[in-house]
């Protein structure tokens, strides 16, 4: 069982998201972020995750879900989705100056996430409906 709580960016731009591929399985995609260090903040974990994967430095909005995964012993630790207001600073991103960009991340992408497989699976529906509503949603519990 994973036993880090991992932070996750939704960054929206007309329509589509940021989105990373990790060499380790380049076939999916996901939102960007990672795991938290021991003695981390949550926005402290998300911001460092960000500026290591992007190079750009996030405006953290409202926390959008909180995910679990049913594994064979309960469920795995959670994971938090926090919508990010400053996407057009990440436009120009470039994974090259990043600190991951390489070695860790196959791809970072403008995605329409109904045409890719993106992990977890709820999103490909539910992110383009909370980004026509403009992020004004309650926190969302999602369980699989």
């Amino acid at each position: 069982m994973n036993n880090t709580i991992s932070v996750r960016a939704i960054i929206e731009y007309e329509g589509k998201f940021l989105l990373v591929r990790n060499n380790a399985s380049a076939d999916f995609w996901c939102l960007p972020g990672g795991g938290m260090e021991p003695g981390e903040n949550i926005l402290s974990a998300l911001e460092r995750e960000l500026i290591e994967e992007t190079h750009v430095k996030p405006e953290i909005s409202n926390l959008i879900y909180i995910h679990q995964i049913r594994e064979k012993n309960g469920y795995s630790n959670p994971g938090l989705y926090f919508h990010i207001k400053n996407s057009k600073d990440y436009l120009n991103h470039n994974v090259a100056a990043s600190t991951h960009g390489g070695h860790e991340l196959a791809e970072i992408d403008w995605v329409d996430v109904t045409k890719v497989t993106v992990l977890p699976r709820f999103l490909a529906s539910e992110l383009p409906d909370i980004a026509r509503n403009g992020f004004n949603v309650n926190t969302r519990i999602r369980l699989e």
